[in-house]
């Protein structure tokens, strides 16, 4: 899906690419391919396809042509750390966050987290195999409780919730937008190894 620039939504985006993927002896993940794309532009691309703004979330990229890099406000406070370091950084109210090692995630299950944003400070889908709070849209009205949240500690991504609007996508709801294997990420070889056996199967599938 490309989109006019005139086109894209009031909407930025940023990409998680700031994980220490132990399991992968420190491997930066995002730089990982399944095709000719290494899985950190392939994220990009797709969120510059609506988004008006694009951001990357790291502490030890250089800068890259298609996204601003954002590094954490604070060190160690995981992921809930850089939707907040993003949402301070955002230029549109609304942030659209995803991890950057989601190599089946594609432009419709996104957007529609877009359409369902009104009247809402968190819109996130529910798969089946639970919440994906790292491919949900977050609003900046989250900042205040996002803030307090991390000076107690409290790095859970789901513990200012109940002090925000939620909406809840059912991904089962919309098969055709929420396909098997969606919000499918990488955190082992033995991930990389089945999500690179399911993309060539796509692949054998198109041919």
């Amino acid at each position: 899906m490309i989109r006019e620039a005139s086109l894209k939504f009031p909407l930025s985006g940023a990409v998680l690419a700031g994980g220490r993927a132990q399991r992968f002896g420190g491997q930066d993940k995002t730089q990982l391919r399944l095709g000719r794309e290494n899985l950190l532009n392939r994220t990009l691309g797709i969120l510059n396809s609506f988004c008006a703004e694009t951001l990357i979330s790291s502490n030890t990229l250089p800068q890259q042509p298609e996204g601003r890099i954002v590094p954490d406000q604070k060190n160690n406070q995981g992921p809930l750390g850089a939707i907040y370091s993003c949402l301070l950084a955002a230029s549109n109210p609304y942030l659209m966050i995803v991890a950057g090692d989601m190599p089946f995630i594609k432009p419709p299950a996104l957007i529609k987290l877009w359409h369902e944003r009104e009247e809402f400070d968190v819109i996130i889908p529910r798969s089946p195999d639970g919440m994906q709070p790292l491919a949900a849209i977050y609003k900046q009205s989250c900042i205040p409780n996002i803030a307090t949240q991390l000076k107690e500690n409290n790095f859970k991504i789901r513990g200012f919730f109940d002090d925000v609007r939620v909406k809840v996508i059912t991904c089962s709801d919309f098969p055709d937008i929420y396909p098997d294997n969606t919000f499918l990420n990488i955190n082992s070889p033995a991930d990389l190894r089945r999500a690179r056996s399911l993309y060539q199967k796509n692949v054998n599938v198109r041919h």
